[in-house]
């Protein structure tokens, strides 16, 4: 914005009523007004929250979660699944309790989820199965609990999980040696069925 037309002190006055300028005091007082809200432009760049996600500090991310209602937020994120919750958190929040949901809130994590629902792999009426793509992410038995608990909270209350597929789709080899230590079970080589 260049000064013809910006929040300058000048421009400020020139909005002054007319009819108040025959007073010197009350002049002055505009002027000195003016001056300190056209210091303050730079400021307006800070307080700009949600369009500024990508550059905003770790610290400023988890009072964020908590402002904006994100129930499901992990401290344990790393800063790019703050980020991406952050940024996805009004779509949950409008979907909650759909599939839609469920993707989009796991897919912080693990990008490639999908879902299967029941009739998809002939399963029980309102169940459904997850499919999470680890070729890069790892799995460990902290972050499985994370996507367990992530579940619960986004999917309706009918629905069920029956099983958490980690699939490696050609990058990386995911070690899936803690698969009894979560309580499921590797089927198939990369199944983990829930006890």
């Amino acid at each position: 914005m260049n000064d013809a037309h910006g929040i300058t002190a000048d421009n400020l006055l020139k909005a002054f009523p007319p009819a108040l300028t025959g007073d010197e005091s009350i002049t002055a007082m505009a002027a000195a007004i003016c001056a300190v809200l056209a210091a303050r432009v730079p400021e307006i760049a800070s307080i700009s929250i949600y369009s500024r996600i990508d550059e905003l500090p770790e610290d400023l991310l988890d009072i964020l979660a908590k402002d904006f209602k994100v129930d499901w937020w992990d401290a344990d994120y790393t800063l790019e699944e703050k980020r991406a919750t952050l940024k996805n958190s009004w779509r949950v929040h409008r979907m909650l309790g759909t599939p839609a949901a469920v993707i989009t809130a796991i897919s912080a994590i693990y990008p490639e989820t999908q879902i299967s629902e029941w009739w998809e792999y002939g399963g029980e009426p309102y169940h459904f199965r997850l499919q999470l793509d680890a070729t890069y992410q790892g799995v460990n038995p902290e972050k499985h609990a994370r996507v367990l608990e992530r579940v619960n909270f986004y999917k309706n209350l009918r629905s069920v999980l029956d099983e958490v597929e980690y699939y490696d789709a050609g990058g990386t080899a995911t070690e899936y040696a803690y698969a009894a230590y979560l309580g499921s079970e590797i089927v198939d080589g990369a199944t983990a069925v829930r006890y």
